[in-house]
């Protein structure tokens, strides 16, 4: 039976701003001259982006200072914890109850969706998962399950093998992200809470008219949010993982936008050459592991004018942007497209020491 996020009496929504979190202090107290920091609600931070809670949206004047001083921020919509409900360190739990040796071994990536926490332990951590559970548990109430990874993911269902650590033994739940609520089974379909911030990035890209090609679309975050701003927009949100379109159908539903969307589940190249071709103003392929290997597809969804593709990647190094452009080109070699454009590329998130999933925005053109 699903069981709703019951964090409501825990977590508030607010608007906020997004910004890299060396510049912290200095947003902090700009945002504070001009009344516009919420202090009621504590900042998070998300991939080395600090994100602040505002007690109002910037006007326009206050926007330009906030360009001006701090350059392009991302302003979001999303839930903040109370500065007044008093939350414990998971380190200063796990300190109080595990060894200090094995302390500095454990890994302090984990991930909540909904009311699901998800953990990722080293090998020297794993025989203490309970006791880091635990300690999950109390410090963030809203958690009702504990799971742990339990390898990495190797299908084209982009599906990783989970282990039940503590707490109900469910794996389905309801996720909020930026007005619109996800059903979310995290053993049927892939979803990161990780990626929230480039899901609000690419969907204030579109335009009124456009027809959008969502290649890997998950359980529709991408998909949903598009629909869910703008009246005037089609789209195709497209997923291998029967599990994963019969979701994007529900959360369609659910968010009321299902007439803006049409739901395909199958691979994207055979769902675009058979179904898409030459209709696309715009094709999202957050897919970095494989993105490469549907590049031609994407171009084939698109029109003959071509259009924009949002590229995922991973690539390693201090020139990890440079390197996932190169891979682009490399890509559209001798293809019949080429890049009109990159509009954008930056680094989404990081995966391992000196790697990073990295998203290009580009413009395609026949060649």
């Amino acid at each position: 039976m699903l069981s709703p996020n019951t964090d409501s009496d825990l977590l508030q929504e607010s608007v906020s701003l997004s910004i890299p979190q060396k510049q912290g202090e200095k947003a902090i107290q700009l945002l504070g001259k001009l009344k516009l920091l919420n202090r009621k609600l504590a900042p998070q931070v998300i991939d080395d982006q600090l994100h602040v809670p505002l007690a109002r949206a910037p006007k326009a004047q206050e926007q330009e200072l906030l360009e001006r001083v701090l350059g392009k921020q991302n302003l979001l919509r999303e839930e903040f914890r109370s500065r007044l409900e008093p939350v414990g360190s998971l380190e200063k739990i796990l300190t109080q109850q595990l060894p200090s040796s094995i302390i500095r071994l454990v890994s302090k990536s984990f991930d909540i969706i909904g009311d699901i926490a998800i953990i990722e332990l080293s090998p020297e951590g794993e025989p203490f998962e309970k006791d880091i559970a635990e300690a999950l548990m109390k410090v963030h109430k809203n958690v009702k399950s504990v799971y742990s990874k339990a390898g990495p993911i190797t299908d084209n269902r982009r599906l990783r093998p989970l282990h039940h650590v503590l707490g109900a033994n469910r794996t389905q739940t309801i996720y909020k992200e930026m007005g619109c609520r996800f059903k979310i089974d995290i053993s049927k379909a892939f979803f990161s809470p990780r990626l929230s911030a480039e899901h609000r990035r690419v969907a204030e890209q579109v335009r009124p008219g456009e027809c959008v090609v969502d290649m890997f679309a998950g359980v529709g975050p991408f998909s949903i949010l598009i629909a869910k701003r703008l009246n005037d927009v089609q789209i195709h949100a497209i997923d291998a993982n029967p599990e994963a379109a019969k979701l994007i159908g529900e959360n369609a539903k659910m968010n009321k936008v299902q007439n803006r969307m049409k739901v395909w589940s199958g691979d994207a190249r055979v769902v675009i050459k058979n179904n898409l071709a030459g209709t696309a103003t715009r094709v999202i392929m957050n897919h970095p592991s494989q993105a490469r290997e549907f590049l031609e597809a994407a171009c084939e969804a698109l029109g003959r004018d071509g259009g924009i593709v949002h590229y995922y990647t991973f690539a390693e190094g201090a020139d990890n942007e440079s390197r996932a452009r190169k891979e682009l080109a490399g890509a559209l070699a001798n293809s019949g497209w080429k890049i009109e454009k990159i509009m954008a590329t930056r680094k989404v998130r990081g995966v391992a020491p000196m790697k990073w999933q990295v998203a290009i925005d580009a413009e395609l053109v026949p060649a």
